[in-house]
């Protein structure tokens, strides 16, 4: 068996984890005052190369209203025509990178994660072709790359660091990838998917 055979069959077998409790209770406190949670949905799209996987993570269009700038998953908010959220994270995911995402490809789910911006995240995993096409919506993102599963996933690449929210600090992850910096909410999903992983 393989490195990528072994991922596949230690997320399918794993039993759910949950993310830091202190994440989620700061964000509820920080949202309640503007109102409840909107659903949302983001892929983890994995391409297979060299008997590994490689991530494909975005860079947010530095014009937008929420998270402008900063590393994330591809995917968006759940919209009305929706079947559910995997289709969700589908449909954004050609919106914002061009890539095909299939549902029979879809593995499976991490939990949902609130987020400071007011919506409830929730991150499913694909492996999609390795022949993909990037077509970018520059309205939605800036850039889009692929970085290694193991780097992602090595405990010594994590770190924490110091966050101001509303004059209060706290501590975040962070995963530094060349000249990357891959934090919150994107760095708080993949310490769980290493964390569901390697249980």
């Amino acid at each position: 068996m393989n490195y990528q055979q072994q991922l596949l069959a230690r997320f399918l077998l794993a039993p759910q984890t949950s993310y830091d409790q202190s994440h989620s209770a700061r964000v509820r406190q920080h949202v309640s005052a503007s109102g409840s949670f909107k659903r949302a949905a983001v892929m983890i799209p994995l391409v297979p190369r060299q008997n590994s996987f490689n991530v494909v993570l975005t860079r947010r269009a530095s014009h937008l209203k929420h998270h402008p700038g900063q590393i994330a998953f591809p995917g968006g908010g759940y919209e009305s025509q929706d079947t559910d959220l995997i289709e969700t994270a589908i449909r954004e995911t050609k919106e914002e990178t061009g890539i095909l995402c299939n549902r029979e490809r879809i593995l499976g789910q991490l939990p949902s994660l609130p987020t400071i911006s007011g919506y409830i995240v929730t991150p499913y995993l694909s492996i999609i072709s390795p022949n993909y096409r990037p077509d970018l919506d520059p309205n939605e993102v800036d850039d889009l790359f692929e970085v290694p599963i193991r780097h992602l996933l090595n405990p010594v690449n994590m770190r924490t660091e110091k966050f101001t929210i509303d004059g209060i600090k706290h501590n975040i992850y962070a995963i530094p990838y060349g000249d990357y910096a891959i934090w919150g909410a994107t760095a708080q999903m993949i310490r769980l998917l290493s964390k569901q992983l390697w249980y």
